[in-house]
């Protein structure tokens, strides 16, 4: 599974449009929209860093790291991302 892949299946999971990650991570709409569609693979360590917090993931699990499965989600109310 791709970077762009993960992003997009937790983004959904959370019931979030791509206007609403960028919104609440800083991260240009336009970059989460290429990652997804596979135009971009990859992206600054600022950029992944906002994203895995706003979504309440790890970096490492963005990546594709480790195993495929879901364990490197955090809990509800650790992903913020301060101003």
């Amino acid at each position: 599974m791709t970077l762009g892949e993960r992003i997009k299946i937790i983004r959904e999971k959370r019931g979030w449009s791509q206007n609403e990650l960028s919104r609440r991570s800083g991260v240009r709409q336009a970059l989460i929209s290429e990652l997804e569609s596979g135009k971009k693979h990859d992206t600054t360590g600022v950029a992944l860093k906002r994203l895995a917090l706003t979504l309440g993931v790890t970096v490492d699990y963005l990546v594709g790291m480790y195993a495929e499965d879901e364990s490197e989600l955090l809990p509800a109310g650790v992903a913020t991302v301060g101003a």
